[in-house]
């Protein structure tokens, strides 16, 4: 199995104890830190089926971080590779799409989820502040090159590769009153927008509005959040070439 940007390797475990000690997850990351904390947890749970490399997977198809051949990878071996979130950060979407292309065997399956409408963000009825913070978010995201629709594409560009197109299953997030899914979708708030303060896309202000916002909606039973929607995709590699 392959784990494309695979962050610190949580669903990386979870893979590793699906295939257990005959299998093979290989896990791919760009940013160091997550590279280390994922081989740490590897190590620790003793999965010698788990390996995890670093590479730049918006860069060329089949070479690691240091530009060295990563063994396995464009060979056509892998029954599986997954993917969540990772799609809508990448400039150019040719590397990934040629790697999963290459290195899945015919017959094999990519799963992504993947953001198909961002702006289904939202915190209702009072949600002036948080829909400043979503726009302030996708301004950032495609700021930096990203596509944060970036599911209204792939179905096609998979298709044109000989992919054939098994599952499109909307993935909508719905949180209220304090709830783990309300929960995340504040703490994103609150983490990301410090960044994008640092980025000039929002202001200490548009921060504090928003606080307050979170905090009337906790104790308001009428009051809801609505995260971005999430395309759960399932392609097959087609037989051929």
């Amino acid at each position: 199995m392959l784990d494309l940007g695979a962050g610190p390797g949580f669903c990386a475990l979870d893979l590793a104890r699906i295939v257990g000690p005959g299998g093979r997850v290989l896990a791919l990351e760009r940013s160091g830190s997550y590279v280390a904390a994922a081989r740490r947890l590897a190590a620790q749970e003793g999965f010698r089926q788990l390996e995890v490399r670093a590479m730049d997977l918006g860069g060329p198809a089949a070479t690691d971080a240091r530009g060295h051949s990563a063994p396995g990878l464009g060979t056509g071996g892998f029954d599986l590779a997954w993917c969540r979130w990772l799609a809508m950060f990448l400039p150019r979407l040719e590397p990934l799409l040629d790697l999963v292309a290459t290195s899945l065997r015919p017959g094999g399956v990519l799963v992504a989820h993947v953001y198909v409408h961002w702006n289904t963000f939202g915190l209702h009825p009072d949600g002036a502040a948080i829909a400043r913070f979503r726009d302030a978010a996708n301004a950032s995201f495609r700021g930096a090159g990203g596509d944060p629709d970036v599911n209204r594409r792939l179905p096609g560009l998979l298709a044109a590769r000989g992919f054939g197109i098994e599952e499109l299953q909307p993935l909508p997030v719905v949180g209220r009153g304090g709830d783990p899914w309300a929960r995340w979708l504040e703490r994103f708030v609150t983490l990301y927008g410090k960044e994008l303060i640092r980025q000039g896309h929002w202001t200490e202000e548009d921060a504090a509005a928003a606080d307050k916002a979170m905090a009337r909606a906790r104790l308001d039973p009428g009051a809801y959040w609505v995260g971005p929607t999430v395309l759960a995709l399932r392609a097959r590699r087609g037989e051929g070439p």
